[in-house]
């Protein structure tokens, strides 16, 4: 499990670095009654890498570029420890998660034409777990679909 997590922290830290291009000096609070933020949990690290993973996908996809190397860390996904106090319903989570891993070897077994539908399914089964679960990253899954090729 550490592997896994060292590996998903390496890909956190490595997309962050390759986004930053202009960082700006962090302001200190002086409250010293804020918390400080705890870690994040392996599921929510196996999650930024589902994300970076779907926009490497859907920028090859323009393009008719290969797919990235099959993920194999994701089949983990209904092993992995969620955030500290947050609630994941033992019978829709790993119905949603069994349907985002069907969608995914879907997407590499997909002829190349037919990638974008598949690929917009995949991201559809993200909208539908966080639907049900964990709300906030809809904003961002909401702008993953891709164009269908030749448009």
């Amino acid at each position: 499990m550490s592997l896994i997590r060292t590996a998903l922290l390496s890909v956190a830290a490595l997309t962050f670095i390759a986004f930053v291009q202009f960082p700006e000096p962090l302001e200190r609070s002086t409250n010293e009654d804020e918390q400080e933020l705890a870690p994040p949990s392996d599921l929510a690290l196996l999650m930024r890498a589902m994300a970076i993973h779907a926009d490497s996908v859907k920028a090859g996809l323009g393009k008719k570029d290969r797919l990235p190397q099959f993920p194999k860390t994701f089949r983990n996904l209904n092993k992995t420890t969620p955030t500290k106090g947050m609630h994941i319903d033992a019978i829709t989570f790993p119905t949603f998660s069994k349907d985002y891993l069907s969608k995914l070897d879907d997407l590499y077994d997909a002829p190349t034409a037919e990638r974008p539908q598949a690929y917009n399914a995949l991201v559809q089964s993200c909208a539908n777990c966080h639907g049900t679960h964990c709300p906030g990253p809809l904003m961002r899954i909401r702008k993953m679909y891709a164009e269908p090729l030749g448009q």
